[in-house]
């Protein structure tokens, strides 16, 4: 029977990539996005929606309870980042960025749960970032969040483990999609941007999306049917250059 897997982020490059190496291995697909997630022919439903709002997303979980009456895997990608200071930055941005960053875990956690417990060796499996290792000035509300995703993590995976829940963390180095790009977007020379951030790794280039795909992939798959409450870096060796 094919797994029944829910994306959130499923429209950005990271939550598209990992969509489509769930829906290779034959995966029945729930794509959540903010934007119209394209399920690129896959089985399964989209559904659009502030994830940050809490009856939007139990009503997302309601309909999946509908359809499928089940989940096996929830894959948090969704998340947004913004550039200021704390000294400058409006109180309304940081909350934003609480609220999509966390706050959106915590909700898919709590109305995708019960599905879960109906699920074939279910998993929660949430994007980190290692930007909460190694924080940047320039971004204090984004590596906050990332930071707290890696305690909700953990602190989730003591709470389901006994529902045979497992819950792990992703925690990319640079990927060459989504805010990589969305930097490159507003700079004169992105090339600068480029070249800092694949010295900033040993293997001296950025991530392609799929590669975190792959990483996803293999922990929600048996081959980790021991692994719980970790955070795994798929960092190029980032964290070894700092």
């Amino acid at each position: 029977m094919a797994r029944i897997v829910c994306v959130t982020g499923a429209a950005g490059g990271i939550g598209a990539a990992t969509s489509r190496a769930f829906a290779a291995e034959g995966a029945t697909l729930i794509l959540l996005d903010q934007n119209t997630a394209d399920l690129g022919g896959a089985n399964g439903i989209s559904l659009t929606a502030d994830l940050s709002d809490p009856n939007a997303v139990r009503n997302c979980f309601a309909k999946v309870s509908e359809v499928f009456g089940q989940l096996d895997a929830l894959i948090n990608v969704a998340g947004i980042n913004h550039r200021s200071p704390i000294a400058t930055m409006e109180l309304a941005f940081w909350t934003r960025m609480m609220d999509v960053n966390v706050g959106a875990m915590f909700l898919t956690a709590k109305y995708g749960m019960p599905l879960l417990e109906k699920g074939e060796s279910p998993v929660i499996i949430n994007m980190s970032s290692i930007s909460g290792h190694v924080a940047s000035a320039d971004y204090p509300a984004y590596v906050t969040t990332k930071a707290a995703v890696e305690s909700l993590t953990i602190a989730l995976a003591g709470e389901v483990a006994a529902r045979g829940i497992r819950v792990n963390a992703i925690a990319p180095g640079w990927v060459d999609a989504g805010f990589t790009h969305a930097a490159m977007a507003t700079m004169q020379n992105p090339s600068v941007l480029v070249t800092k951030a694949e010295a900033a790794h040993l293997m001296g280039r950025m991530a392609n999306p799929a590669e975190i795909a792959t990483a996803i992939r293999w922990l929600a798959s048996p081959k980790a049917s021991f692994v719980t409450g970790q955070v795994l870096f798929v960092d190029g060796g980032l964290m070894r250059v700092h």
